[in-house]
């Protein structure tokens, strides 16, 4: 945000209306301002330290006098005697009109045949030693979904420290660290020959696996088992394009997911294929049919979910649509399980194709962002990123 100047602050019915530099005008309710408060007796909630309870508060609050201080302070006097400071760029930054708060929305940058042919590769050692590098591959995965590493050492036991420079580790009935090889003994359809489609994981969990890191350390040198990697809001908006009505029926119902093994775990999630926020733009899906219970929703949806379902699935398996390579030893994947489809094609039973895989929460990965923006002193933002898969 630029920097601008408050002009003009007045009563408005039970809000203040400020009137800005640039000629734009905002408004905040009385409760908001008040509740908002962060002096040294009502405290400041980021850092826990908040002793203003609203629960205490009067919901017809009004202030008694309100001044603007060198055009950049907002000073309320409330009745009763407290007093309130606000500054023009904290007001500005956290207006709720319809129009800012849709300015604030983070964009990803959809895949297209030119990222496709040329997906964003850094050197492992420099973003695992250098701030800035690590940072760039922060954008990279936030803005693309999606970042290939190469130059990591080959051994076991590499991807966990680093994972842990992201966020922490999220384990699951699957372990810490998973291994991923042929290996018929394991529940996972992972280690088993067969090739996987594109799919984004475990979406029978409440939620489900965030920012999500491959380390090869072993290829089968026949070439089986390429990795395959899909934009999946890529290919919902395709469907958004080709067919509004089935789109809008996939984001507004609940498509069930069971993951059961017996005596192991039983996991039951209901989520919207298609994740968007208030202004429709997509945050988050969950595809993956292998794992899709029988649907639950109005008769009269029906027969336009299965259609849209099936045109889902169908752009889901569009070859074109893919980057699929034949990871090395060496190579890491880091990407967003909330967006980014994944998949692999078929094994050969004695193959050596050997991957560890490890799950990072997608929280913790922003939090992590933010943080390396403030030590190399670069502009951040408080504002929340993609909300994820969640509806």
């Amino acid at each position: 945000m630029a920097s601008v100047s408050l002009i003009r602050a007045e009563i408005d019915g039970a809000t203040v209306a400020l009137t800005w530099s640039d000629d734009y005008s905002t408004a905040y309710h009385f409760i908001w301002l008040r509740d908002n408060c962060r002096c040294e007796s009502c405290g400041e909630p980021s850092t826990g330290r908040r002793s203003l309870k609203l629960s205490a508060l009067d919901l017809n609050v009004e202030p008694d006098r309100i001044r603007i201080e060198s055009e950049s302070i907002l000073h309320v006097t409330w009745v009763g005697g407290h007093e309130s400071q606000f500054s023009a760029v904290w007001l500005r930054n956290q207006a709720y009109d319809d129009a800012s708060r849709r300015a604030r929305v983070f964009s990803p940058v959809l895949w297209d045949d030119t990222f496709r042919a040329s997906p964003p590769i850094m050197d492992f050692r420099s973003v695992d030693s250098d701030d800035t590098a690590f940072l760039d591959m922060l954008y990279t995965v936030r803005d693309h979904g999606l970042c290939f590493l190469k130059g990591a050492m080959t051994g076991a036991g590499t991807l966990a420290p680093f994972a842990e420079k992201i966020g922490f580790i999220q384990e699951s009935n699957f372990g810490r660290v998973q291994d991923l090889v042929v290996d018929h003994n394991k529940l996972s359809v992972g280690n088993r020959a067969i090739a996987l489609k594109p799919h984004t994981d475990e979406p029978y969990r409440a939620s489900p696996s965030g920012i999500l890191l491959f380390h090869c350390i072993d290829t089968d040198l026949t070439g089986a088992g390429s990795s395959i990697f899909m934009d999946g809001f890529e290919i919902a908006e395709t469907l958004r394009v080709e067919d509004p009505e089935g789109f809008a029926v996939l984001s507004r119902n609940r498509q069930m997911f069971r993951r059961h093994f017996a005596d192991d775990v039983d996991l039951i999630a209901e989520f919207p294929v298609v994740s968007e926020d208030e202004f429709g733009n997509i945050t988050g899906v969950r595809i993956n049919d292998r794992v899709a219970a029988p649907i639950s929703i109005t008769p009269n949806d029906v027969p336009v979910y299965y259609r849209a379902m099936q045109r889902l699935l169908q752009l889901a398996e569009d070859e074109e649509k893919m980057i699929r390579l034949t990871l090395q030893p060496g190579d890491v994947v880091i990407f967003d399980n909330h967006r980014v489809l994944h998949g692999r094609t078929d094994l050969t039973v004695t193959g050596k194709r050997w991957l560890q895989w490890i799950q990072v929460e997608r929280g913790d990965f922003h939090s992590t962002m933010r943080i390396s923006e403030d030590r190399l002193h670069r502009a951040r933002s408080n504002d929340p990123f993609l909300r994820g898969a969640y509806s």
